[in-house]
Parts: C-alpha cells; structure tokens; sequence
C-alpha cells in the first residue's frame, strides 16, 4: 500500500485560503488535502456553501481527496449547559461539511476540563479544600466519553469515522496521557471511533515510540510534525529531535492519511514539500519491498 501524504490547510494558511490550498496541494501531486476549521477561512455551517462548493468542485475535476478536521470551539468534556448545547450545533455542522468534501472522518480534540482552570490564577494553581483535582479531571473525561459516543452515532450514521487527537501537550486536556486516550477509545466502544496520532505531541508526552506502543491499535489518522522536545513547535519533519526513522515501517504502511501539519508561517510551500521529500526518503527500501 502506498503512503498517503497530505498538505494540511494550516500550515498553508499563512499564505493562501482553502481553495489556494486545493490548487497547491492537486499543482504539487499531493495525495490529498486536509481542511481545517478556523473562523477567518472556513467555519462548517450557513455562510460557508460557496466555499464548499468551490472545493468539491477542485477534488472531483483534479482527483484531490480531503479530511476534515472539526472546530477548535467543539469541547465534549464541556460541563456547562449553554456550552454544550453549542457543541451539539457545531458537531451537526461539521459533520455535514466532512460529507460534502467526501471526507472519510471527521478529527476532533478529547476536550478540555475547564473546571479545572478555574481553580487557577494566571496559570498556577491555588490551594483549595473544596475541590478535588482528581476527581474534576475523572468527571471531565466521563462526560468526553459519554458525549463522544454521541457523536459517534451521527458520525456513524453518516458514513465517517470520528478520530479524536492525542494532547498530552494542552492543559486540562481530559486526555493527558496516552493510556487515558486508549481508554477513553474503548470506554466509547464505537468501531468507526479511532485516534489521530500526532507525532509531535507524542515527543513531547511519554515519547513518541512509547505512545504509539499503547495507541497504535487504535490509529486511523496521522499529524506528522516535529519538534526539540520540549513544545509542541510542528517543525518540519527532520529538523527537530524526534525520531522518525524508529518508526519509519509503520508510518510507510499504515492505512491513514499521513497529514503534513507543520508550522513554518514564512515558507510554509518550502517546508510542506521538504517535509513529503523527507518521508519519500524514509520510505525507501520500505514501499519498494
């Protein structure tokens, strides 16, 4: 099976909207593209048909396949009321927008735990006797679980499966550690619910070879990034610390999109295509045996 490589609308987003993005990404042989919501390009909903319009157009005359990636503001460890009626609007609109771009998933966050930073002042922590940490960041992932098995369903009932992406860099993520998400996976119990394995955030987790240990059987979607090993930088593959080539087989063999989401806001052309070349690469001696 041969690698699936894509540009990633992020990374380009510096330089050129969604539809710029289809271009370079069919102009450059890339095997697809993957479109991310944000509110200055493109939010899933009333307002957004032209674009999706155009972009469908690209991939059914130019062959470019998509994967969409939900809205930022889409929490499902949201304990509010108001929030989650929101996320209950905005998951019926990104799954509508993942079906008309043909999308094969939909990729969303674990979610955050707000609660949690309530309890802060600029970022630290204060003593309190009221609240337990512990048992706020347990009820955040319960309520993650509970909702992203909702979500599931609609996903399912769409033709898409829900990948849900491994943080262990965001604060009160309710996912902190790649056994939690592994555990949040099987706790959903939904076949068409997998991980979207983001090797940057790996690195910087438990390590990228450990984190894939635990995640593997449950990837069906990638975000290859690199980084030093302290933040989530998403350099471009091959110019920070992490170690690629210890995982070379299985990212040449996978069955998922290798998606290109890379941070390099003034050359974001130069490093998408030097990032694919440094995967061709690897590949070598690999795809061709």
């Amino acid at each position: 099976m041969k690698p699936r490589i894509f540009a990633c609308t992020w990374t380009l987003q510096p330089l050129m909207g969604p539809v710029e993005a289809a271009r370079f990404a069919s102009t450059h042989a890339f095997d697809g593209l993957e479109i991310q919501s944000n509110v200055l390009d493109f939010w899933p909903g009333p307002g957004s048909e032209r674009l999706l319009r155009e972009l469908c157009a690209i991939g059914e005359n130019e062959g470019l396949r998509y994967t969409f990636y939900g809205q930022a503001a889409l929490n499902p460890a949201a304990r509010a009321p108001e929030s989650r009626h929101a996320n209950a609007e905005m998951i019926k609109h990104a799954i509508a927008t993942a079906v008309a771009l043909s999308s094969p998933l939909l990729s969303v966050h674990p979610g955050i735990v707000s609660e949690l930073a309530t309890l802060e002042r600029h970022g630290h922590p204060y003593a309190t006797s009221r609240f337990d940490r512990t048992q706020l960041l347990r009820d955040g992932w319960q309520r993650a679980v509970e909702t992203l098995a909702q979500w599931a369903e609609l996903a399912a009932d769409a033709g898409l499966l829900l990948t849900i992406e491994n943080e262990a860099h965001v604060r009160h993520t309710a996912a902190p550690t790649a056994a939690s998400l592994a555990a949040m996976i099987d706790a959903i119990g939904r076949p068409n619910v997998r991980v979207n394995f983001d090797t940057g955030h790996a690195f910087i987790g438990e390590g990228l070879q450990e984190e894939l240990v635990v995640l593997r059987p449950h990837i069906g979607h990638l975000h290859l990034n690199d980084n030093r090993g302290n933040t989530s930088e998403h350099l471009p593959l091959g110019t920070g610390a992490a170690d690629f080539p210890a995982i070379a087989e299985f990212l040449a063999t996978v069955d998922a999109a290798l998606v290109l989401e890379i941070y390099a806001p003034e050359r974001p052309v130069e490093a998408s295509l030097e990032s694919r070349a440094y995967l061709t690469t690897l590949f070598r001696g690999i795809v061709d045996s």
